[in-house]
């Protein structure tokens, strides 16, 4: 595979007094290729952390609480959790893994957790509930659809750009989704969405082409389609997406 490989990075304060615990659930929750990063954890509080999460929390649909920002506000620890290198073909069943371990490390003594290689951060319970909906949906559809919406970061905006993007999608194999900023932001993240569960969690077996036409309903408002590399962000950044960006554009 010629393309940088993404891989998670979990970042998760808590109330460790030793990493014997957390090097314990990773072995059994993650297992082959997953690994506690001892050089950037600490068994120490970290008073970046409250700033962090406040600049990637969930806006979309908030998913921290006050107990959760009182919990953080807390921590006497912080562990960082890596996942192996994401290979495409392997990206969903990885990601997987990593959202079971997080849930894992939150009932093992964490209390919040913040995915560092999307910029994404939610709140021990929101974090819970997905990992439950993604094991135990019914259906594969529902399972990466939980995926979504616990790895993907929408909508960034871009202020030398006057786009607004989405960021994780890389973890889960896709390219990253970008259009102009609109005065309601509500209608970027309908947007973003669409397209970003369709390539997630539909996995059409028809690869999107440059010019393609795209629609939010039948009789909505289309978009064209244009396939661009990832150029915000150097190959060797967390959030670089190695399978480029779609620029939706409205039609002429």
């Amino acid at each position: 595979m010629s393309i940088n490989a993404p891989r998670h990075v979990i970042c998760v304060p808590g109330g460790w007094r030793s990493f014997d615990e957390v090097s314990t659930t990773v072995a059994v929750f993650g297992g082959s290729g997953f690994e506690l990063d001892r050089e950037y954890s600490s068994l120490h509080p970290d008073p970046r952390m409250v700033p962090s999460f406040r600049a990637a929390f969930d806006r979309v649909h908030p998913t921290m609480h006050e107990r959760d920002w009182e919990a953080i506000r807390n921590h006497s620890s912080v562990a960082y959790v890596l996942s192996p290198p994401i290979l495409s073909e392997e990206a969903v069943a990885i990601s997987a893994q990593t959202l079971q371990l997080t849930g894992a490390l939150l009932k093992n003594g964490g209390v919040a957790a913040k995915a560092e290689s999307s910029g994404i951060a939610h709140g021990r319970e929101h974090w819970l509930e997905l990992a439950t909906r993604c094991l135990q949906s019914s259906t594969g559809h529902a399972q990466r659809a939980a995926l979504y919406y616990a790895l993907v970061r929408r909508p960034i905006l871009d202020d030398k750009t006057g786009s607004v993007y989405s960021c994780g999608m890389h973890l889960l194999g896709k390219p990253d989704i970008e259009m102009e900023s609109t005065r309601d932001e509500l209608v970027a993240v309908q947007w973003i969405d669409l397209l970003g569960l369709y390539l997630i969690a539909d996995q059409p077996q028809r690869l999107l082409t440059d010019g393609d036409g795209f629609r939010l309903h039948d009789s909505g408002p289309r978009r064209i389609i244009r396939l661009l590399p990832c150029t915000r962000y150097e190959k060797d950044e967390f959030f670089f997406n190695p399978y480029g960006m779609i620029r939706l554009e409205p039609q002429p």
